[in-house]
């Protein structure tokens, strides 16, 4: 019969235990809700349900297979330098939901809930770290690209993103209506990513930047925290009362919170403030040096700056202007000190002949002629050092140091094309130096030498005496006032004489040079 079918019986009774544990989740919130006037009793316990979701351990399962999914495409993103991929393990990261629960937590007095979130954060994170090193450990190799270095360096920029984020996903929960926003603000936010980062990056033993990486975490995660408690107290979703006046634990976690936020925040705000300010010393010195280049066609390749040091990298056939002309023009901008190094990539097309002979080894047969070049210009007055030879299938890499820039050479390409039996692109790089480091030459002639390579093509400047006294050097020069790049002479008068200590470098005045005038005498340099 029908009353007997046991089917029948399962279709139309509700189920007790179901029924109850609504009871009993509905009830555990009652306590918590307020009559605020903006929302109902149901609007309430829909918006605790979300935050305060049910804790078991298949909860805790999922939540670990996400964040194991998440920081499993995070890595590969990174190793792939991918931002597309990145992104999709933004979406997939399980990490907000017990952020926002434990910022809810804090502000209905839930001690221990708060404590069960920030445990699960905890933990969360140091898995996503572990994994992020295991996998990297995996991958055959793990370069340093864009998308990992650009979670290396958090800014106030970065903080400002985090807030609006957190405010934007607080208000989402509270407002269904604008609930399809929440995956914008994964995206916005980026928790997991960072972590994927740090984990790779401390396998890699990159831990400057892994701290950056693991900054910038901290950064997302307390503001995200302090942006959702404002925001449900605005909406009232928190009481106001309760936060304060319930339990002083509350109002303690609260502030300490913002004192934390705060810290991190005046360090990230220096850093952007040093980024601003050094972006503007790069462009004032870009600027220097293409006033000093004017219309040459050279080509700047790099430009760094290290405290009061420029290091210029040219790229050309055309010889540079006067290094000591530059570092004129960077005094405004780096100071009394400034100091220019110039670098200069000399690039050529050399043809070999079609009866050019093989040679057995090309690169020595290539090393000679530059050597021979060498030594002409030598005989002219260029002293030049070779300091390194590269010769692959298609290329010669040749790069000389001295005081002064190698003249332009058209003929070396085709000759060592021709000695090598094969056509090939020659790039001769200069790298300026004060010191040749000729072991041959006695110590008062490199001296001598090195001052009047520093003195270059200044008129300003003329060197009348020097001497060598045991470990001091003496250095007597004619200049109107103090001349520029005394640092870098002192620096070169050292390194020219084996076992000096001290150098003394005197200005005498330019038009009175004979040895009874008044003279300056600079700081010595012990």
């Amino acid at each position: 019969m029908r009353r007997n079918d046991p089917s029948s019986t399962l279709q139309h009774r509700p189920d007790p235990g179901r029924r109850r544990h609504q009871r009993h989740h509905d009830e555990a919130y009652d306590g918590l809700l307020q009559d605020n006037g903006r929302l109902d009793r149901t609007e309430q316990l829909r918006i605790l349900s979300v935050l305060l979701p049910a804790q078991n351990r298949a909860a805790v399962v999922r939540f670990f297979l996400m964040l194991t999914l998440s920081v499993t495409i995070a890595v590969m993103g990174l190793a792939a330098n991918s931002a597309a991929v990145v992104i999709g393990a933004m979406l997939v990261a399980p990490l907000m939901t017990p952020i926002m629960t434990f910022a809810a937590s804090v502000g209905l007095g839930l001690g221990r809930r708060a404590v069960q979130a920030a445990f699960l954060v905890v933990v969360g994170a140091a898995w996503s770290i572990a994994l992020g090193a295991v996998l990297a450990r995996l991958l055959p190799s793990v370069t340093i690209g864009s998308e990992l270095l650009a979670r290396t360096r958090p800014d106030v920029r970065d903080l400002v993103v985090a807030v609006a984020a957190g405010t934007a996903g607080a208000y989402a929960t509270a407002r269904a209506d604008v609930s399809s926003a929440l995956p914008g603000v994964a995206v916005a936010v980026a928790l997991v990513p960072p972590l994927a980062a740090t984990g790779i990056l401390l396998e890699s033993h990159q831990s400057v930047l892994a701290e950056g990486s693991l900054l910038l975490f901290l950064t997302n995660l307390l503001a995200i925290i302090v942006s959702a408690i404002v925001v449900m107290l605005a909406t009232r979703v928190i009481p106001t009362i309760r936060l304060f006046f319930v339990s002083p634990r509350v109002a303690i976690t609260s502030i300490g919170i913002l004192v934390a936020t705060a810290a991190i925040a005046v360090p990230l705000t220096a850093r952007s403030i040093h980024a601003a300010s050094s972006s503007r010393l790069q462009e004032d010195v870009s600027a220097a040096v293409d006033a000093w280049l004017g219309n040459s066609p050279l080509d700047v390749v790099a430009l760094e700056i290290d405290g009061s040091t420029a290091t210029v990298e040219l790229a050309g056939q055309t010889e540079p202007p006067p290094v000591y002309e530059l570092a004129t023009r960077l005094v405004p901008v780096l100071g009394p000190d400034a100091e220019a190094v110039v670098r200069w990539d000399q690039r050529a097309q050399g043809t070999a002949r079609a009866d050019s002979p093989p040679v057995a080894d090309p690169t020595d047969v290539a090393r000679a002629v530059v050597e021979d070049w060498l030594s002409g210009l030598a005989a002219d007055g260029v002293q030049l050092d070779l300091v390194d030879l590269v010769l692959t299938d298609d290329r010669v890499e040749v790069e000389v140091s001295g005081p002064a820039a190698p003249p332009a050479a058209p003929e070396l390409p085709n000759q060592i094309a021709t000695a090598i039996g094969r056509s090939v692109d020659v790039r001769l790089r200069w790298l300026q130096s004060f010191d040749p480091g000729l072991g041959t030459e006695p110590a008062d002639v490199r001296l001598e030498r090195i001052v009047n390579a520093w003195i270059g093509g200044r008129a300003s400047v003329r060197l009348i005496a020097t001497s060598i006294d045991g470990t001091t050097v003496h250095v007597d020069l004619g200049a109107d006032g103090i001349p520029l790049g005394l640092d870098t002479l002192r620096r070169a008068g050292l390194a020219a004489v084996d076992g000096a200590v001290r150098i003394d470098i005197r200005i005498l005045p330019l038009v009175a040079a004979p040895e009874h005038s008044p003279d300056t005498t600079v700081p010595p340099l012990d």
